[in-house]
């Protein structure tokens, strides 16, 4: 008895001690390549983030520059660990590595070279390795002709298996430093970037993200000396190096979580551009701009500011006698109707744009193809027109003081009206003026032109969602509702409900009346060829109300005043953004069946945030044999930091809540 007892102890102290390690935090990086630690190996959670299916254990980049046979080049010396936790994990057992290429040109390209991989696993208690091979390694070209990925297929990957890869990057481009991305879509429980540029450059380092100057990212810079060799001149050059080290714990994963456009655009990065040189026995160059100096450029450019002038469609405008329209407003709608009969949207978005004959004689176009060719014909008909360049929200943020085009990757047309100006886009199909994706409501946007005295405009009010509807409707006895809904779209909302209408296979395409306790029996819809006016619903439909014992629940709103699952996480990993900024009202009128009362009303809600950039406000009131609920949504601001996120849920909680507490009807004595 005394052993049994012994040995069951031992064995509660053994499977303590493997639950200890099991989630026991990482606290040191383990930079043992080709080691991984006991602990790394039978670890089964991520204490910081216990729902990962993977976790990247530590991942190290080393950033230099080599001179060989009087070529200048870039090394990134990439090693990574991930640690695999779940079955779902394994996809992250494929690792890719992008690449730039250039059809073999010499001077122009990239080269990936001292691939290797490995997969651990334990079984039964013994470790066993498993190498890549290159019949493992894939590589395929990306949507980006200039460049390709290369995939490393890991073998054996299954949950509870650590993998390990390192690959080199030779780079010919020495002025382009990659960005350094800390973060990706798992938890990263270690990084760190350790990059010098030598003295012979001048540099911008710029740090971005929602992690940085918090505990969980460091950075130092020190001077240190390194040793370049021109082989082919026989010369040595002893250049001070400019050292940086970042290093990230804990980093979050990036969550693609509602109301946020790409998660990337937030995620920790480090951005080094390289905007002057002077390397020995060579000229001086400059390579930084100026946004004065971005806008001559693009001007300049054949698929860029020459495409503004020459109209292919001169003998059409002047057919259908657009010159001789005296409105300035009607001629531009004119001009826009045109257009559209011509060339229509090819589903790509571009920075710049074709010969407006070969987009004519084509008959579609990117969104840059059709924005310089309205700006051409809007230019012929006298009115003034100019192009516009920004960065998509899914892309990156536009720093003014940080003049670069890297981040520009598309266009719009705006027109000149004075003291104010509007904006046209090519892959709008069903608006015509001042209507933009969402994705192009941006803060900054820079109009190119000569003699440019103010170059930057806001885009953030040109997709306005304005909708009103108007619902009446009788309660019988049994608790039916039988009710006609009118709803008015304008500007935003008019566009959205044309493209749902023509897109969708539903009899009912507003999101609003799709629901399990809203039967539609009949919908029309006003105004959706005619793409300059607004768009008019009619539904009718049904609603069964809960009743019992001669008393009817009515709730106050019969549909959702806003998308409650868009607030349903209690955390937050990246700032809000709502879609385009909002104005909807709901007014009820419903007539009570005689012989019944109201005898319960709820109270009045009042809710903003601090700035009153979200107002909601929900009004119900009794007169009578008549129910009526007045309400507004009102939102004036797109992008909230994570940290309003709290106070935002809670403001949109307050509102479903009170949206739900009904008015109690009574049949009457």
């Amino acid at each position: 008895m005394r052993h049994s007892i012994t040995y069951s102890l031992l064995l509660i102290l053994s499977l303590l001690a493997t639950a200890s390690i099991q989630a026991q935090d990482i606290t040191e990086p383990n930079l043992k390549w080709g080691h991984p630690t006991q602990q790394e190996l039978e670890m089964t959670t991520y204490t910081p983030d216990p729902d990962a299916d993977a976790v990247v254990l530590c991942k190290t980049t080393d950033v230099h520059y080599i001179i060989t046979k009087d070529v200048l080049q870039v090394l990134y010396e990439v090693k990574g660990r991930i640690k695999i936790l779940k079955p779902e994990g394994t996809i992250h057992a494929n690792v890719d590595i992008l690449y730039t290429i250039n059809d073999g040109v010499e001077g122009n390209r990239e080269e990936v070279t001292h691939v290797k991989g490995t997969t651990f696993n334990l079984v039964n208690g013994q470790l066993e390795r498993s190498e890549l091979t290159s019949n493992m390694i894939n590589t395929l070209k990306s949507p980006n002709p200039r460049q390709k990925v290369m995939t490393l297929l890991f073998p054996d990957a299954k949950a509870g298996s650590v993998i390990e890869y390192e690959y080199t990057i030779t780079s010919d481009l020495y002025l382009e430093v990659k960005d350094w991305e800390a973060q990706c879509d798992i938890p990263v429980a270690y990084t760190k970037y350790d990059v010098t540029i030598p003295e012979w450059f001048g540099f911008y380092v710029q740090t971005i993200g929602n992690e940085y100057n918090s505990s969980r990212i460091t950075q130092q810079r020190t001077n240190k000396r390194s040793l370049y060799i021109m082989e082919t001149a026989g010369s040595e050059y002893e250049s001070l190096g400019v050292n940086f080290v970042f290093e990230g714990r804990k980093l979050t994963p990036l969550k693609d979580e509602p109301l946020i456009f790409s998660p990337q655009v937030y995620a920790q990065r480090v951005i080094i551009d390289i905007n002057n040189e002077s390397l020995p026995r060579r000229t001086k160059n400059q390579y930084s701009m100026t946004w004065d100096e971005i806008d001559q450029y693009l001007l300049k450019q054949n698929n860029f500011g020459k495409l503004t002038k020459g109209n292919p469609l001169k003998k059409e405008m002047k057919k259908a006698g657009i010159y001789q329209i005296g409105n300035i407003d009607d001629k531009i709608t004119a001009i826009a109707k045109l257009l559209r009969q011509h060339v229509k949207w090819n589903g790509n978005y571009s920075l710049y744009g074709s010969p407006a004959n070969q987009v004519v004689k084509r008959g579609t176009g990117s969104n840059s193809d059709i924005n310089f060719l309205f700006i051409a014909m809007l230019n012929d008909a006298g009115i003034n027109a100019y192009p516009a360049v920004l960065s998509t929200r899914d892309c990156d943020i536009i720093d003014e003081n940080h003049p670069t085009m890297k981040t520009l990757n598309s266009s719009i047309a705006v027109i000149d009206r004075g003291d104010t100006f509007q904006v046209f886009d090519g892959s709008v199909e069903n608006a015509t003026i001042d209507i933009l994706p969402t994705n192009f409501l941006v803060s900054k946007a820079r109009v190119i032109k000569k003699d440019n005295n103010k170059p930057w405009i806001n885009l953030e009010d040109k997709g306005i969602e304005k909708s009103s509807y108007k619902i009446t409707g009788d309660i019988d006895q049994n608790g039916k509702l039988t009710a006609t809904c009118i709803g008015t779209h304008n500007n935003k909302a008019a566009e959205q409900m044309r493209t749902a209408i023509k897109n969708s296979i539903d009899e009912c395409p507003n999101k609003k009346f799709q629901s399990s306790q809203i039967a539609v029996r009949d919908y029309k819809a006003q105004g959706i060829d005619y793409i300059d006016k607004p768009v008019t619903e009619i539904i009718n439909f049904t609603s069964l109300l809960t009743c019992n014992d001669g008393i009817i629940t009515l709730p106050q709103l019969i549909v959702p005043f806003i998308d409650e699952k868009l607030f349903k996480s209690d955390t937050r990993y990246n700032p809000i953004e709502f879609p385009t900024k909002v104005n909807e009202t709901i007014d009820i009128a419903f007539t009570i069946t005689d012989g019944w009362e109201v005898v319960d009303i709820p109270a009045p809600i009042s809710l903003n945030t601090s700035d009153n950039t979200i107002m909601m406000t929900i009004t119900p009131s009794s007169t009578g044999n008549a129910v009526k609920v007045s309400t507004q949504l009102s939102i004036n601001r797109l992008v909230f930091n994570k940290r309003d996120y709290s106070g935002i849920k809670n403001l949109v909680d307050r509102i479903v809540k009170q949206s739900k507490e009904p008015f109690i009807i009574k049949k009457k004595n």
